[in-house]
Protein backbone atom coordinates (compact mmCIF):
# COMPACT_ATOMS: atom_id res chain seq x y z
CA UNK A 1 0.00 0.00 0.00
CA UNK A 2 1.34 3.45 -0.97
CA UNK A 3 2.43 5.64 1.90
CA UNK A 4 1.64 9.28 2.45
CA UNK A 5 3.66 12.40 1.77
CA UNK A 6 3.74 14.22 5.13
CA UNK A 7 5.42 17.49 6.10
CA UNK A 8 6.26 19.42 9.26
CA UNK A 9 7.09 23.07 8.59
CA UNK A 10 8.71 25.12 11.37
CA UNK A 11 9.28 28.86 11.10
CA UNK A 12 10.53 31.15 13.85
CA UNK A 13 10.86 34.90 13.31
CA UNK A 14 11.09 36.30 16.83
CA UNK A 15 13.34 35.39 19.78
CA UNK A 16 12.09 37.08 22.95
CA UNK A 17 14.28 34.97 25.26
CA UNK A 18 17.50 36.34 23.72
CA UNK A 19 16.48 39.22 21.50
CA UNK A 20 19.85 40.96 21.87
CA UNK A 21 21.74 38.06 20.31
CA UNK A 22 19.02 36.70 18.03
CA UNK A 23 17.48 39.52 16.04
CA UNK A 24 13.97 39.24 14.62
CA UNK A 25 13.69 37.93 11.06
CA UNK A 26 11.25 38.94 8.34
CA UNK A 27 10.89 35.73 6.41
CA UNK A 28 10.35 32.52 8.43
CA UNK A 29 6.62 32.65 9.13
CA UNK A 30 5.94 33.67 5.54
CA UNK A 31 8.41 31.04 4.35
CA UNK A 32 6.48 28.14 5.86
CA UNK A 33 3.19 29.47 4.44
CA UNK A 34 4.72 29.65 0.97
CA UNK A 35 6.22 26.15 1.22
CA UNK A 36 2.87 24.82 2.44
CA UNK A 37 1.04 26.21 -0.59
CA UNK A 38 3.63 24.70 -2.93
CA UNK A 39 3.45 21.25 -1.32
CA UNK A 40 -0.36 21.03 -1.52
CA UNK A 41 -0.78 22.76 -4.89
CA UNK A 42 -3.57 21.01 -6.79
CA UNK A 43 -1.60 20.79 -10.03
CA UNK A 44 1.89 19.93 -8.83
CA UNK A 45 1.73 18.97 -5.15
CA UNK A 46 2.18 15.47 -3.75
CA UNK A 47 0.93 16.40 -0.27
CA UNK A 48 -2.62 16.63 1.05
CA UNK A 49 -3.61 19.58 3.26
CA UNK A 50 -4.29 17.33 6.25
CA UNK A 51 -0.79 15.84 6.03
CA UNK A 52 1.06 19.16 6.34
CA UNK A 53 1.55 20.74 9.77
CA UNK A 54 2.74 24.33 10.23
CA UNK A 55 4.51 25.40 13.43
CA UNK A 56 5.04 29.17 13.49
CA UNK A 57 6.75 30.80 16.48
CA UNK A 58 7.13 27.79 18.78
CA UNK A 59 9.26 26.96 21.80
CA UNK A 60 11.92 24.29 21.63
CA UNK A 61 9.89 21.95 23.86
CA UNK A 62 6.85 22.13 21.60
CA UNK A 63 9.00 21.71 18.50
CA UNK A 64 10.62 18.61 19.99
CA UNK A 65 7.24 17.13 20.94
CA UNK A 66 5.88 17.71 17.45
CA UNK A 67 9.01 16.26 15.85
CA UNK A 68 8.70 13.18 18.04
CA UNK A 69 5.04 12.74 17.12
CA UNK A 70 5.72 13.44 13.43
CA UNK A 71 8.51 10.89 13.05
CA UNK A 72 7.05 8.38 15.52
CA UNK A 73 3.67 8.09 13.76
CA UNK A 74 5.13 7.40 10.30
CA UNK A 75 4.66 4.18 8.36
CA UNK A 76 7.43 2.47 6.42
CA UNK A 77 6.35 3.76 3.00
CA UNK A 78 5.68 7.34 4.11
CA UNK A 79 7.80 10.19 2.76
CA UNK A 80 8.55 12.68 5.55
CA UNK A 81 9.66 16.26 4.92
CA UNK A 82 10.90 18.58 7.67
CA UNK A 83 11.45 22.23 6.75
CA UNK A 84 12.91 24.85 9.08
CA UNK A 85 13.32 28.59 8.58
CA UNK A 86 14.89 30.78 11.24
CA UNK A 87 18.16 31.34 13.01
CA UNK A 88 20.72 28.56 13.13
CA UNK A 89 23.43 28.73 15.75
CA UNK A 90 26.64 26.73 16.03
CA UNK A 91 27.95 25.74 19.42
CA UNK A 92 31.65 25.69 20.33
CA UNK A 93 31.96 22.21 18.83
CA UNK A 94 30.49 23.29 15.50
CA UNK A 95 27.16 21.51 16.01
CA UNK A 96 24.06 23.13 14.56
CA UNK A 97 21.13 24.19 16.73
CA UNK A 98 17.79 25.40 15.35
CA UNK A 99 16.68 28.42 17.36
CA UNK A 100 13.13 28.73 18.72
CA UNK A 101 11.13 31.25 20.76
CA UNK A 102 12.82 30.31 24.05
CA UNK A 103 16.35 29.84 22.69
CA UNK A 104 19.19 31.39 24.67
CA UNK A 105 22.52 31.49 22.87
CA UNK A 106 24.34 30.77 26.14
CA UNK A 107 22.32 27.56 26.65
CA UNK A 108 21.73 26.07 23.21
CA UNK A 109 21.67 22.48 24.39
CA UNK A 110 18.52 22.88 26.51
CA UNK A 111 16.76 25.76 24.70
CA UNK A 112 17.19 24.90 21.00
CA UNK A 113 16.67 21.90 18.73
CA UNK A 114 20.04 20.39 17.92
CA UNK A 115 20.92 18.66 14.68
CA UNK A 116 21.76 15.63 16.81
CA UNK A 117 18.16 15.40 18.10
CA UNK A 118 16.77 15.87 14.62
CA UNK A 119 19.00 13.07 13.38
CA UNK A 120 17.91 10.82 16.25
CA UNK A 121 14.22 11.32 15.40
CA UNK A 122 14.89 10.43 11.77
CA UNK A 123 16.90 7.34 12.67
CA UNK A 124 14.20 6.07 15.03
CA UNK A 125 11.38 6.54 12.50
CA UNK A 126 9.97 3.67 10.46
CA UNK A 127 9.81 5.89 7.37
CA UNK A 128 12.33 4.89 4.71
CA UNK A 129 12.48 8.32 3.05
CA UNK A 130 13.14 11.51 4.99
CA UNK A 131 13.74 14.95 3.44
CA UNK A 132 15.27 17.70 5.60
CA UNK A 133 15.29 21.26 4.25
CA UNK A 134 16.99 23.95 6.33
CA UNK A 135 16.89 27.70 5.64
CA UNK A 136 18.97 28.78 8.61
CA UNK A 137 20.93 31.85 9.53
CA UNK A 138 23.18 32.91 12.40
CA UNK A 139 22.45 36.09 14.27
CA UNK A 140 24.10 39.26 13.00
CA UNK A 141 26.29 37.87 10.20
CA UNK A 142 23.57 35.40 9.13
CA UNK A 143 25.98 32.54 8.61
CA UNK A 144 24.56 29.07 8.11
CA UNK A 145 26.03 25.98 9.70
CA UNK A 146 27.73 23.18 7.78
CA UNK A 147 24.52 21.19 7.73
CA UNK A 148 25.33 18.53 5.15
CA UNK A 149 27.48 16.55 7.57
CA UNK A 150 25.54 17.52 10.68
CA UNK A 151 22.23 16.05 9.52
CA UNK A 152 22.45 13.04 7.23
CA UNK A 153 21.83 9.33 7.26
CA UNK A 154 20.40 6.33 5.41
CA UNK A 155 17.32 7.17 3.38
CA UNK A 156 17.79 10.89 4.00
CA UNK A 157 17.85 13.79 1.55
CA UNK A 158 19.24 17.02 2.99
CA UNK A 159 18.96 20.41 1.27
CA UNK A 160 20.36 23.53 2.93
CA UNK A 161 20.26 27.20 2.06
CA UNK A 162 24.01 27.84 2.17
CA UNK A 163 27.44 26.49 2.89
CA UNK A 164 28.98 26.79 6.31
CA UNK A 165 31.17 29.74 5.41
CA UNK A 166 28.54 31.78 3.53
CA UNK A 167 25.87 34.32 4.38
CA UNK A 168 22.27 33.14 4.33
CA UNK A 169 19.81 35.87 3.38
CA UNK A 170 16.60 36.65 5.21
CA UNK A 171 13.63 38.14 3.32
CA UNK A 172 14.36 41.71 2.23
CA UNK A 173 10.83 42.98 2.93
CA UNK A 174 8.19 42.31 5.56
CA UNK A 175 5.90 39.41 4.66
CA UNK A 176 8.39 38.31 2.01
CA UNK A 177 10.23 35.04 1.57
CA UNK A 178 13.96 34.44 1.64
CA UNK A 179 15.86 34.01 -1.62
CA UNK A 180 16.41 30.32 -0.95
CA UNK A 181 12.82 29.57 -0.01
CA UNK A 182 11.40 31.57 -2.90
CA UNK A 183 13.44 29.54 -5.37
CA UNK A 184 12.49 26.34 -3.54
CA UNK A 185 8.81 27.22 -3.90
CA UNK A 186 9.23 28.24 -7.52
CA UNK A 187 10.96 24.96 -8.28
CA UNK A 188 8.19 22.91 -6.69
CA UNK A 189 5.45 24.82 -8.50
CA UNK A 190 6.90 24.44 -11.96
CA UNK A 191 10.20 26.20 -12.56
CA UNK A 192 12.40 23.17 -11.86
CA UNK A 193 12.74 20.91 -14.89
CA UNK A 194 11.74 17.26 -14.95
CA UNK A 195 15.06 16.25 -16.47
CA UNK A 196 14.37 12.55 -16.92
CA UNK A 197 10.82 13.23 -18.17
CA UNK A 198 9.24 10.73 -15.79
CA UNK A 199 6.44 13.08 -14.75
CA UNK A 200 8.06 14.17 -11.48
CA UNK A 201 10.54 16.71 -10.19
CA UNK A 202 12.93 14.76 -8.02
CA UNK A 203 15.12 15.94 -5.15
CA UNK A 204 18.09 16.30 -7.50
CA UNK A 205 16.00 18.30 -10.01
CA UNK A 206 14.92 20.68 -7.27
CA UNK A 207 18.44 21.10 -5.91
CA UNK A 208 19.83 21.82 -9.39
CA UNK A 209 17.22 24.53 -9.95
CA UNK A 210 17.71 26.22 -6.57
CA UNK A 211 21.50 26.05 -6.93
CA UNK A 212 21.40 27.65 -10.37
CA UNK A 213 19.06 30.44 -9.31
CA UNK A 214 21.04 31.37 -6.20
CA UNK A 215 24.27 31.44 -8.20
CA UNK A 216 22.64 33.72 -10.77
CA UNK A 217 21.44 35.96 -7.93
CA UNK A 218 24.98 36.14 -6.59
CA UNK A 219 23.63 34.93 -3.25
CA UNK A 220 24.64 32.01 -1.07
CA UNK A 221 25.31 28.61 -2.60
CA UNK A 222 23.07 25.79 -1.31
CA UNK A 223 24.34 22.33 -0.57
CA UNK A 224 22.88 18.85 -0.48
CA UNK A 225 23.59 15.47 1.04
CA UNK A 226 21.90 12.30 -0.16
CA UNK A 227 22.02 8.96 1.64
CA UNK A 228 19.34 6.96 -0.08
CA UNK A 229 18.48 4.46 -2.78
CA UNK A 230 17.89 6.43 -5.96
CA UNK A 231 16.15 9.78 -6.24
CA UNK A 232 12.94 10.94 -4.59
CA UNK A 233 9.92 12.64 -6.27
CA UNK A 234 8.90 15.90 -4.61
CA UNK A 235 6.48 17.44 -7.11
CA UNK A 236 4.33 16.42 -10.04
CA UNK A 237 4.77 17.74 -13.56
CA UNK A 238 2.17 18.27 -16.25
CA UNK A 239 2.40 17.24 -19.86
CA UNK A 240 2.21 19.72 -22.70
CA UNK A 241 -1.41 20.04 -23.88
CA UNK A 242 -2.29 18.59 -27.25
CA UNK A 243 -2.01 20.94 -30.25
CA UNK A 244 -5.71 20.23 -30.83
CA UNK A 245 -6.99 22.35 -27.98
CA UNK A 246 -10.66 21.60 -28.53
CA UNK A 247 -10.26 17.85 -29.13
CA UNK A 248 -10.79 15.97 -25.88
CA UNK A 249 -9.68 12.72 -27.51
CA UNK A 250 -6.18 14.02 -28.24
CA UNK A 251 -5.10 14.54 -24.61
CA UNK A 252 -3.29 11.97 -22.45
CA UNK A 253 -5.39 9.93 -20.09
CA UNK A 254 -4.64 10.13 -16.39
CA UNK A 255 -3.85 6.43 -16.31
CA UNK A 256 -1.14 6.70 -18.98
CA UNK A 257 0.45 10.07 -18.24
CA UNK A 258 2.80 9.30 -15.34
CA UNK A 259 4.82 6.19 -14.53
CA UNK A 260 7.19 6.28 -11.54
CA UNK A 261 10.56 4.69 -12.11
CA UNK A 262 11.46 1.65 -9.97
CA UNK A 263 13.70 3.81 -7.76
CA UNK A 264 10.71 5.99 -6.82
CA UNK A 265 8.22 5.16 -4.12
CA UNK A 266 4.63 4.93 -5.30
CA UNK A 267 3.33 8.48 -5.38
CA UNK A 268 -0.21 9.15 -4.18
CA UNK A 269 -2.26 11.08 -6.73
CA UNK A 270 -5.03 13.29 -5.46
CA UNK A 271 -8.45 12.63 -7.01
CA UNK A 272 -8.89 14.75 -10.12
CA UNK A 273 -5.28 15.91 -10.13
CA UNK A 274 -3.68 16.52 -13.50
CA UNK A 275 -1.10 13.89 -14.40
CA UNK A 276 0.57 15.26 -17.51
CA UNK A 277 4.08 16.49 -18.09
CA UNK A 278 5.35 20.05 -18.15
CA UNK A 279 5.70 21.68 -21.53
CA UNK A 280 9.04 23.13 -22.72
CA UNK A 281 10.01 26.27 -20.85
CA UNK A 282 9.67 29.70 -22.34
CA UNK A 283 12.72 31.35 -23.85
CA UNK A 284 11.66 34.76 -22.56
CA UNK A 285 14.12 36.82 -20.49
CA UNK A 286 14.16 35.54 -16.90
CA UNK A 287 13.26 37.61 -13.87
CA UNK A 288 14.68 36.94 -10.38
CA UNK A 289 11.48 35.76 -8.71
CA UNK A 290 9.67 33.22 -10.88
CA UNK A 291 6.53 31.22 -10.31
CA UNK A 292 5.92 29.22 -13.47
CA UNK A 293 2.57 27.87 -14.60
CA UNK A 294 2.27 24.11 -14.54
CA UNK A 295 -1.47 24.10 -15.05
CA UNK A 296 -1.68 24.60 -18.81
CA UNK A 297 -3.74 21.46 -19.41
CA UNK A 298 -6.05 22.18 -16.50
CA UNK A 299 -6.61 25.74 -17.67
CA UNK A 300 -7.48 24.71 -21.19
CA UNK A 301 -9.80 21.92 -20.12
CA UNK A 302 -11.42 23.76 -17.23
CA UNK A 303 -12.94 26.71 -19.04
CA UNK A 304 -12.67 30.43 -18.34
CA UNK A 305 -14.85 33.14 -16.89
CA UNK A 306 -14.15 35.85 -19.44
CA UNK A 307 -12.49 36.37 -22.80
CA UNK A 308 -11.17 39.68 -24.09
CA UNK A 309 -10.26 39.94 -27.77
CA UNK A 310 -7.99 42.60 -29.26
CA UNK A 311 -8.56 43.15 -32.97
CA UNK A 312 -6.86 45.39 -35.50
CA UNK A 313 -9.89 47.65 -35.57
CA UNK A 314 -10.24 48.07 -31.85
CA UNK A 315 -10.50 46.18 -28.58
CA UNK A 316 -12.97 45.13 -25.98
CA UNK A 317 -12.70 47.14 -22.77
CA UNK A 318 -10.30 45.51 -20.30
CA UNK A 319 -11.85 44.45 -17.00
CA UNK A 320 -10.52 42.66 -13.95
CA UNK A 321 -11.10 38.90 -13.93
CA UNK A 322 -10.80 36.91 -10.69
CA UNK A 323 -9.88 33.24 -10.45
CA UNK A 324 -9.23 32.48 -14.08
CA UNK A 325 -9.69 34.05 -17.51
CA UNK A 326 -8.31 34.40 -21.02
CA UNK A 327 -7.16 37.08 -23.42
CA UNK A 328 -6.43 37.16 -27.14
CA UNK A 329 -3.87 39.77 -28.23
CA UNK A 330 -2.79 40.61 -31.78
CA UNK A 331 0.20 42.56 -30.51
CA UNK A 332 2.27 43.05 -27.36
CA UNK A 333 0.24 43.64 -24.20
CA UNK A 334 0.46 44.03 -20.43
CA UNK A 335 -1.00 42.11 -17.52
CA UNK A 336 -2.03 43.96 -14.36
CA UNK A 337 -2.18 41.89 -11.16
CA UNK A 338 -3.80 43.20 -7.99
CA UNK A 339 -2.94 41.13 -4.92
CA UNK A 340 -3.81 43.81 -2.37
CA UNK A 341 -7.01 42.07 -1.28
CA UNK A 342 -5.44 38.63 -0.78
CA UNK A 343 -3.40 38.36 2.40
CA UNK A 344 -1.55 35.17 1.44
CA UNK A 345 0.20 36.59 -1.60
CA UNK A 346 -1.26 36.49 -5.11
CA UNK A 347 0.34 34.26 -7.76
CA UNK A 348 -0.86 34.22 -11.36
CA UNK A 349 -0.07 31.30 -13.64
CA UNK A 350 -0.17 32.45 -17.26
CA UNK A 351 -0.03 30.15 -20.29
CA UNK A 352 0.21 30.64 -24.05
CA UNK A 353 -2.75 28.48 -25.07
CA UNK A 354 -1.61 27.79 -28.62
CA UNK A 355 1.86 26.51 -27.73
CA UNK A 356 1.13 25.36 -24.18
CA UNK A 357 4.24 27.20 -23.02
CA UNK A 358 4.01 28.77 -19.53
CA UNK A 359 4.92 32.44 -19.11
CA UNK A 360 7.26 33.36 -16.26
CA UNK A 361 5.70 35.83 -13.82
CA UNK A 362 6.82 36.81 -10.32
CA UNK A 363 4.58 35.39 -7.59
CA UNK A 364 3.47 36.13 -4.02
CA UNK A 365 2.27 39.64 -4.87
CA UNK A 366 0.68 41.69 -2.10
CA UNK A 367 0.19 44.89 -4.08
CA UNK A 368 -0.48 45.99 -7.65
CA UNK A 369 2.05 45.05 -10.31
CA UNK A 370 2.14 45.18 -14.11
CA UNK A 371 4.22 43.08 -16.49
CA UNK A 372 4.91 43.42 -20.20
CA UNK A 373 3.97 40.48 -22.44
CA UNK A 374 5.87 41.33 -25.64
CA UNK A 375 4.15 38.84 -27.93
CA UNK A 376 0.75 38.22 -29.50
CA UNK A 377 -1.35 35.11 -29.02
CA UNK A 378 -4.10 33.48 -27.01
CA UNK A 379 -3.43 33.37 -23.28
CA UNK A 380 -5.18 31.90 -20.26
CA UNK A 381 -4.50 32.35 -16.57
CA UNK A 382 -5.47 31.03 -13.18
CA UNK A 383 -4.82 32.62 -9.78
CA UNK A 384 -4.20 31.33 -6.27
CA UNK A 385 -7.44 32.91 -5.11
CA UNK A 386 -10.45 34.68 -6.58
CA UNK A 387 -9.39 37.78 -4.64
CA UNK A 388 -6.37 38.04 -6.95
CA UNK A 389 -7.57 40.30 -9.76
CA UNK A 390 -6.09 40.12 -13.26
CA UNK A 391 -6.63 42.78 -15.91
CA UNK A 392 -5.19 42.50 -19.46
CA UNK A 393 -4.13 45.83 -20.94
CA UNK A 394 -3.63 46.25 -24.70
CA UNK A 395 -0.30 47.56 -25.95
CA UNK A 396 2.90 48.27 -24.04
CA UNK A 397 1.77 51.64 -22.70
CA UNK A 398 3.43 55.02 -23.13
CA UNK A 399 5.50 56.72 -20.43
CA UNK A 400 7.14 60.12 -20.75
CA UNK A 401 10.41 60.99 -19.03
CA UNK A 402 10.76 61.90 -16.25
CA UNK A 403 8.44 59.59 -14.32
CA UNK A 404 8.39 57.64 -11.06
CA UNK A 405 7.54 53.94 -10.86
CA UNK A 406 6.11 53.03 -7.45
CA UNK A 407 4.51 49.68 -8.25
CA UNK A 408 6.47 46.48 -8.73
CA UNK A 409 6.98 45.02 -12.17
CA UNK A 410 7.59 46.60 -15.56
CA UNK A 411 7.27 50.24 -16.52
CA UNK A 412 5.36 51.28 -19.60
CA UNK A 413 7.40 51.63 -22.77
CA UNK A 414 9.27 54.95 -23.00
CA UNK A 415 11.43 56.68 -25.61
CA UNK A 416 15.13 57.15 -24.87
CA UNK A 417 16.35 60.67 -25.71
CA UNK A 418 19.53 61.31 -27.70
CA UNK A 419 21.56 61.96 -24.54
CA UNK A 420 20.38 58.75 -22.90
CA UNK A 421 18.48 58.12 -19.67
CA UNK A 422 19.32 57.32 -16.06
CA UNK A 423 17.57 55.74 -13.10
CA UNK A 424 17.44 56.92 -9.49
CA UNK A 425 16.38 54.59 -6.66
CA UNK A 426 13.99 56.68 -4.59
CA UNK A 427 13.15 53.99 -2.02
CA UNK A 428 14.96 50.68 -1.75
CA UNK A 429 12.62 49.43 1.04
CA UNK A 430 15.62 48.52 3.16
CA UNK A 431 17.36 46.18 0.72
CA UNK A 432 19.05 45.74 -2.63
CA UNK A 433 17.39 46.52 -5.96
CA UNK A 434 17.55 44.52 -9.17
CA UNK A 435 16.61 46.55 -12.23
CA UNK A 436 16.45 45.09 -15.73
CA UNK A 437 16.23 46.97 -19.00
CA UNK A 438 14.38 45.50 -22.01
CA UNK A 439 13.70 46.66 -25.54
CA UNK A 440 10.22 46.63 -27.10
CA UNK A 441 10.70 43.01 -28.22
CA UNK A 442 11.36 41.80 -24.68
CA UNK A 443 15.11 41.29 -25.12
CA UNK A 444 17.16 42.09 -22.01
CA UNK A 445 19.66 44.89 -22.62
CA UNK A 446 21.10 45.62 -19.18
CA UNK A 447 20.90 44.50 -15.54
CA UNK A 448 21.58 46.89 -12.70
CA UNK A 449 22.36 45.53 -9.24
CA UNK A 450 21.83 48.56 -7.01
CA UNK A 451 22.89 48.47 -3.37
CA UNK A 452 22.37 51.04 -0.61
CA UNK A 453 24.77 53.94 -1.09
CA UNK A 454 25.04 53.61 -4.87
CA UNK A 455 24.51 56.71 -7.01
CA UNK A 456 22.18 57.11 -9.99
CA UNK A 457 22.90 54.72 -12.85
CA UNK A 458 22.90 55.38 -16.60
CA UNK A 459 20.89 52.89 -18.67
CA UNK A 460 22.85 50.95 -21.25
CA UNK A 461 20.25 50.81 -24.04
CA UNK A 462 22.59 49.33 -26.70
CA UNK A 463 21.10 51.71 -29.26
CA UNK A 464 17.46 50.86 -28.58
CA UNK A 465 15.15 53.86 -28.70
CA UNK A 466 12.08 52.32 -27.02
CA UNK A 467 12.61 50.44 -23.73
CA UNK A 468 11.03 49.49 -20.44
CA UNK A 469 12.48 48.71 -17.00
CA UNK A 470 11.66 45.83 -14.65
CA UNK A 471 11.73 46.95 -11.02
CA UNK A 472 12.16 44.44 -8.21
CA UNK A 473 10.41 45.89 -5.15
CA UNK A 474 11.94 49.37 -5.27
CA UNK A 475 10.59 52.81 -6.06
CA UNK A 476 12.53 54.24 -9.01
CA UNK A 477 12.60 57.47 -10.98
CA UNK A 478 13.67 57.52 -14.62
CA UNK A 479 14.84 60.72 -16.24
CA UNK A 480 16.62 62.03 -19.34
CA UNK A 481 20.32 62.79 -19.12
CA UNK A 482 21.13 66.47 -19.36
Amino acid sequence: MAGKYRALLIGNSTYPADEHNLQSLRGPVKDIAAVNRALVDRSTGLFEDVDVTLLPEVTSNRALRMLSRFFGSADRDDVLLVYFSGHGKLDQNGRLHLCMQDTETTDLLSTAVSSTRLNEFAEASRARNVVIVLDCCHAGAFRGGDFGDAVAGPGRYVLTSCRGTQLANDATVDNGTSYFTQHLVDGLLGAAADRDQDGFVDFSDLYSYVDRQLREDGKQIPQRRVDGDGDLPLARRLAAPSPSIGDSHSSESAADAVHPTPAHPTVPVAPGAATARLSPRSTWPRRRVVITSTAAAALIGGGVTAALVLTSGGESGPRASPGHGSYTARASWRIRIDGSAYGNGCTVMLTDITSGIPVDLPGNLYEVARYQIPQAGKFSWTTTDRACLVTPLPGMGTATLPFTQEDNGDTDLFTVPANGASVKVVDNKGGYCTLRLFNSEGQELDTIQWKPGDSDRTLDTSGATSVYVFDDDCVIRLYANS
